[in-house]
């Protein structure tokens, strides 16, 4: 599932927020939120999910954003699963 995690702001305008959010990239249509929750909460607590979706179908369309509340966590989160296979 995991395919990319990437810090957000890359050369935009951002605020303190965005340094605790990662994007997480080339996952199944069938991974839900609740399955993100799970795989990202043992890095830390989190503030927000979101999975985006097909506003006709409801199926992911393939990325997703986890906000931690600490920045530490969101860059933990990144180094483990940078390039990690996930199948729930």
């Amino acid at each position: 599932m995991a395919d990319r995690v990437e810090s957000e702001g890359g050369g935009r305008r951002f605020d303190d927020r965005d340094q605790n959010t990662i994007r997480v990239t080339n996952i199944s249509e069938d991974t839900t939120e609740a399955d993100l929750q799970d795989l990202f909460q043992p890095f830390g607590r989190i503030s927000r999910v979101y999975l985006a979706k097909d506003k006709e179908t409801l199926q992911s369309r393939g990325f997703a954003f986890v906000s931690f509340v600490h920045r530490e966590d969101a860059q933990k989160a990144m180094d483990r699963l940078q390039g990690f296979g996930y199948d729930h």
